[in-house]
């Protein structure tokens, strides 16, 4: 499952899977204590939410199936009934998500998350594609957007709390740290970015308005939040 979008193997098991169904399969699982026909639905390729779900489900079947005492059995029965709700729960979100992002389809498309770049430096950039028309008898129009981010330097004061090693970090190490810090950083910057793009176009906003690039806007402790890629006015106007 990418950020934006629901793969087509997901989009094919949850269009698989009737509501009322699972419903009915959880409750027998329930009654059987063990998960039964349940198994034949492709939840598992649901995407790795409802897939988690299902193996606490699961695992709450075989703790009240092993269970003695009567006290003990009943406490394992609620469990089973809060993971199956849970269960349940968790598709019917994921089948929403899917219904929501085919209705939005219709007029836009903003394609996921890329792999991050080979050697990150502070000067970071992202690249967000997409597609729009105003109404689905128009032709698609391709767009994309640079966002930019230059890493400010911080202190760690989480580091400066800790007691000083008694050797000194190599050179390698500091390296490798600085790296990873450059990732999550990344990371973190793409996501903003992506999801700035995909509210713009859920608020109806159109496609012509994005700009070509746009320099990312941190907070006053020189960090990303969730307005740093907000190129639209999200926090003024809406």
């Amino acid at each position: 499952m990418g950020l934006i979008n629901l793969s087509h193997r997901e989009k094919q098991a949850i269009g698989a899977i009737n509501s009322g169904e699972l419903h009915d399969l959880v409750n027998q699982a329930i009654s059987s204590e063990h998960l039964g026909k349940l198994s034949s639905l492709p939840l598992y390729d649901c995407g790795e939410y409802v897939a988690t779900k299902l193996r606490y489900f699961d695992r709450a079947l075989a703790a009240h199936r092993t269970a003695k005492s009567a006290k003990k059995r009943e406490e394992t029965l609620y469990f089973a009934h809060k993971t199956g709700s849970d269960l349940t729960l968790a598709f019917a979100q994921i089948k929403q998500r899917m219904e929501v992002e085919e209705r939005a389809s219709q007029l836009f498309f903003v394609y996921d998350l890329t792999m991050p770049p080979f050697g990150l430096t502070q000067n970071m950039q992202v690249r967000v594609s997409y597609r729009w028309r105003r109404a689905t008898g128009d032709e698609w129009t391709s767009g994309s957007i640079v966002f930019k981010h230059k890493v400010r330097p911080r202190l760690d004061y989480h580091a400066l709390a800790q007691p000083k090693p008694k050797r000194k970090p190599s050179a390698r190490k500091l390296a490798e740290n600085r790296e990873s810090d450059l990732l999550c950083e990344w990371e973190h910057f793409e996501r903003l970015a992506h999801w700035s793009v995909l509210d713009y176009f859920r608020a109806g906003r159109d496609g012509a308005g994005i700009p070509g690039q746009f320099e990312v806007r941190l907070g006053d402790d020189d960090r990303l939040n969730n307005f740093s890629a907000d190129f639209w006015g999200r926090n003024v106007s809406s």
